[in-house]
């Protein structure tokens, strides 16, 4: 393998490690600082990402409410409400103002410190997972550039890494907002990217840079409307959810390709059935929480979401590069 044709692999992960570098570093930042007990977003809204110990029965209306004072002062965003938590230091009793829908309610909670605990349950799982998918599907389409299922692998494990990297720094200090968002709407795209080149390749693709940029720019033009929502929830979490759904029904897309070529007599069969492996696995409890996400009422645990996820690079981290491209029953007579 010529090294000039897999040049490119090495550019991508240069910007990978060095966000991971940034956000690991802000990570632990977080121990020992001032915590209000939930999580919230750059726009002021609370996410259900989290640790059950975190929150009371009596908090259920908490997640995807926003944040409007702290203590009666008016807040814009997550920046705010963490400088007054900052301020204010561990003991201190703050009341919350929040809205949830039409609903306005107040919540007087205790500023406790982010323990070490909490850093290895919430931050340890989206740094090592995001960057572990990334490095995993990184080696296998060096060791196949020419595969386009190896590089529409890259393209899935890529986007899901990024976010989940960057969505260790989407509670604070926001600075790849950005990144998190592009990176969480290119999924779907590059799971349809893969839908089309894996077990079947489908023609539409090609190396047709037209039709790339036909399957990914409507999925960055909702990221931009996602970025430029955020400040109004009543925009901000239909787009988020609609992202959701095309996720879900990407992937179900995907599977739904793999128990075809099963069914078409795909050989060898192996490969197809570690993918289906892969992806069920990786992505069920995964695809129930997202189709569900905005009507969950209690935090979700990290290791719950992500940790599965890493089924799918290390399955098809297997069937990749040990066995070669099924072909139909057809091909296999002719040759």
């Amino acid at each position: 393998m010529r090294p000039s044709r897999v040049w490119w692999v090495g550019l991508a992960l240069v910007p990978v490690v060095a966000i991971f570098a940034v956000c690991l570093v802000n990570s632990l930042a977080w121990i020992g600082r001032p915590f209000p007990g939930f999580l919230i977003a750059e726009n002021g809204i609370v996410v259900s990402l989290g640790r059950s110990q975190w929150t009371e029965t009596r908090n259920r209306s908490v997640p995807f409410a926003r944040v409007l004072a702290v203590d009666g002062h008016p807040v814009s965003g997550g920046r705010d409400v963490q400088a007054y938590v900052n301020a204010a230091g561990v003991g201190k009793a703050i009341t919350y103002t929040f809205r949830n829908g039409t609903d306005i309610f107040r919540l007087r909670l205790t500023v406790r410190p982010f323990r070490t605990r909490d850093f290895l349950l919430l931050f340890v799982p989206l740094l090592g997972v995001g960057l572990l998918m990334i490095l995993v599907s990184a080696g296998i389409v060096a060791r196949r550039p020419e595969a386009p299922e190896a590089r529409a692998f890259f393209a899935v494990c890529l986007a899901f890494g990024l976010m989940l990297l960057t969505g260790s720094d989407a509670y604070s200090p926001y600075r790849f907002t950005p990144v998190f968002f592009l990176s969480l709407c290119a999924i779907p795209p590059a799971s349809l990217q893969m839908a089309l080149t894996y077990p079947q390749r489908r023609a539409v693709l090609g190396r047709r840079p037209l039709a790339y940029l036909a399957l990914y720019a409507p999925f960055l033009g909702l990221g931009a409307g996602l970025l430029s929502s955020m400040p109004d929830p009543s925009l901000f979490l239909p787009l988020l959810y609609t992202v959701y759904l095309f996720t879900a029904n990407a992937a179900l897309l995907y599977v739904g390709g793999l128990v075809l070529g099963l069914i078409d007599g795909l050989r060898p069969r192996e490969p197809i059935v570690l993918s289906l492996a892969a992806v069920l696995g990786s992505g069920g409890i995964g695809l129930a929480i997202l189709v569900t996400y905005p009507l969950l009422q209690r935090p979700i645990s990290p290791a719950v979401l992500v940790g599965p996820l890493l089924l799918l690079p290390l399955l098809e981290g297997v069937a990749f590069p040990r066995f070669a491209p099924p072909v139909g029953p057809s091909h296999e007579l002719t040759g």
